[in-house]
C-alpha cells in the first residue's frame, strides 16, 4: 500500500479514498497493475494534454458520500424483448433464462488494461470494479434480442467492467444507459470482435449537474469485422465519453457517430482514438452538438494510420452551434498518418444559428424559441441517424423536449 501511494504525486483526498478502496479488495495481480496504471497519473487533470479540458482531479476533490435524489428515465426502457443487465447498488442482475448463443459468466478480476497508463479513469474502474470484478459474456451465435446495459447505481461511487467476445461472424445490438443523479462512476465496456463479426452500439447519457461520470468503450475489430456506434448524451458536472477503436484485421470497418446538447452547469467531453494497423480499412465519424450559455463542450478525435495500413479510408466531421453567448466549445481534431496510400480528412465547424433560416421560419408563424429549436433538432438529427430504428426517434425526442425546455 505505501509503495502505490508514493506513486502519487501530492494526493488529493480523493486519491487517497480511492487507495483505501483498493486496498479492501481481495487481492489480485491484476487489480495491482491496473492500478498501478492509474496511481502514475493519478485523477487526470488540465497539465495532462488529453485531459486539458476535462479537469477530473478539480471537480472531484473528495470522494461523494451521499447521493441526490433524482432520476432520469431511458428511452432504452421501452425497448420490446431486450435483455437488460442493470449495474444498480446491489452489484450486476440479469435474466436466468438466456438465449441461446449467449453465456455469461462472472470473474473476480479480469487481465490488466492494455495500455491503461493512456487511459488512467479506465484503469481505475478496471482495479476497483467489483461484485463481480468482471463480468465476461461470449456471444457464439447471433442473438435478435438486444441487449441493454443500464448503469443506474446509486452508490455515490460506482466502478464496472465489462467484456463482450463476439465470435466469428455473429450480430449483435447493445445499448447503453449511463445515468447519474450525483456522485462518481467509472465504467469500462470491452467489446472483442472476431472476424466478420457485426456491433451496434448506441448509447444514453444524461445525469444530475454534481455528478462526475466517465465511461469508457474500447472496441477491438478483426477482419471484416464492423462497429456501428451513435449516442446521444447531455452531460454532467463533468461527463467524459471516450471510444478507442483498434483496426486488427484487413477490411475492418467503424462508425462512430454521436450528438449532445449541453446547458448551463453541465460539461461533456466526447473523445476518441481510431488506430488503423492493416490495410483497406474504414473509418466515418460524425458528431455533432450544441451548447447554450454556462455550458461546455468537448470534442476530441484522432486517426493513427500505421505505415503498413495502406488503402486506409477515415473520415472524421465535428460540428457545433453556439445557442447563446457564454457557451463554449473545445475541439481538437487530429490525423497521424504514416501510410501514403490512404483517403483521410477531418472538418471541424462551431457557429451559430442561420439568422435567414429563423427568418423563414417565423414568417411561418413559429415563434423565436421554436424556430432556433426546430433548428437545432435539425442540425444535430444526422449525427443519430446510424442509430437502430428502433430507438432513433425515442432519441430524437429526447432531444426535441430538451430543447423546448432550453428554449422557453
Amino acid at each position: 500500500m505505501t509503495a502505490l501511494r508514493d506513486l502519487f504525486k501530492n494526493p488529493t483526498a480523493a486519491e487517497l479514498e480511492l487507495l483505501e478502496r483498493h486496498g479492501r479488495l481481495p487481492e489480485s495481480a491484476q487489480r495491482e497493475r491496473n492500478f498501478e496504471a492509474f496511481a502514475s497519473t493519478g485523477l487526470p487533470h488540465r497539465r495532462v494534454e488529453a485531459w486539458k479540458w476535462s479537469d477530473v482531479r478539480n471537480a472531484l476533490p473528495q470522494l461523494p458520500d451521499a447521493i441526490g435524489g433524482e432520476t432520469f428515465d431511458t428511452p432504452f426502457d421501452k425497448i420490446e424483448g431486450a435483455i437488460t443487465f442493470t449495474f444498480d447498488d446491489n452489484g450486476c442482475s440479469y435474466p436466468d433464462d438466456l438465449p441461446n448463443g449467449l453465456r455469461v459468466f462472472e470473474q473476480d478480476a479480469g487481465q490488466a488494461l492494455g495500455g491503461a497508463e493512456e487511459l488512467p479513469l479506465a484503469a481505475l474502474g478496471a482495479a476497483l470494479a467489483s461484485d463481480p470484478g468482471v463480468l465476461m459474456v461470449e456471444v457464439s451465435e447471433t442473438i435478435q434480442a438486444p441487449i441493454h446495459l443500464n448503469f443506474a447505481s446509486r452508490k455515490p461511487v460506482q466502478f464496472s467492467r465489462i467484456v463482450f467476445v463476439l465470435r466469428e461472424a455473429v450480430r449483435l445490438s447493445v445499448y447503453e444507459t449511463h445515468t447519474r443523479s450525483g456522485g462518481f462512476s467509472s465504467n469500462l465496456i470491452e467489446y472483442g470482435l472476431e472476424d466478420g463479426a457485426e456491433l451496434s452500439r448506441t448509447l444514453y447519457q444524461r445525469a444530475s449537474n454534481d455528478a462526475v461520470q466517465v465511461f469508457t468503450g474500447l472496441v477491438h475489430l478483426n477482419a471484416g469485422a464492423k462497429l456501428t456506434q451513435s449516442g446521444l448524451g447531455f452531460g454532467s458536472k463533468l461527463c467524459r465519453n471516450e471510444t478507442r477503436v483498434f483496426h486488427h484485421g484487413d477490411g475492418a470497418h467503424a462508425v462512430l457517430n454521436g450528438a449532445y446538447l449541453i446547458g448551463g452547469g453541465y460539461h461533456y467531453d466526447q473523445t476518441s482514438l481510431v488506430r488503423h494497423s492493416k490495410p483497406e480499412c474504414t473509418t466515418e465519424q460524425l458528431c455533432k452538438g450544441a451548447v447554450t450559455e454556462g455550458g461546455r463542450a468537448v470534442f476530441q478525435g484522432k486517426f493513427y494510420v500505421a505505415r503498413k495500413a495502406q488503402q486506409t479510408a477515415a473520415q472524421m466531421g465535428h460540428h457545433a452551434l453556439l445557442l447563446e453567448d457564454g457557451g463554449e466549445v473545445d475541439a481538437k481534431p487530429e490525423l497521424e498518418i504514416y501510410a501514403d496510400d490512404v483517403e483521410c480528412a477531418h472538418g471541424n465547424t462551431v457557429g451559430a444559428l442561420d439568422n435567414d433560416a429563423l427568418f423563414y421560419l417565423r414568417q411561418r408563424g413559429l415563434t423565436e424559441a421554436t424556430a432556433r429549436a426546430v433548428l437545432t433538432e435539425a442540425f444535430i438529427a444526422e449525427a443519430l441517424e446510424t442509430a437502430p430504428e428502433d430507438v432513433r426517434e425515442a432519441l430524437i425526442e429526447e432531444a426535441r423536449q430538451w430543447l423546448m425546455t432550453a428554449e422557453s
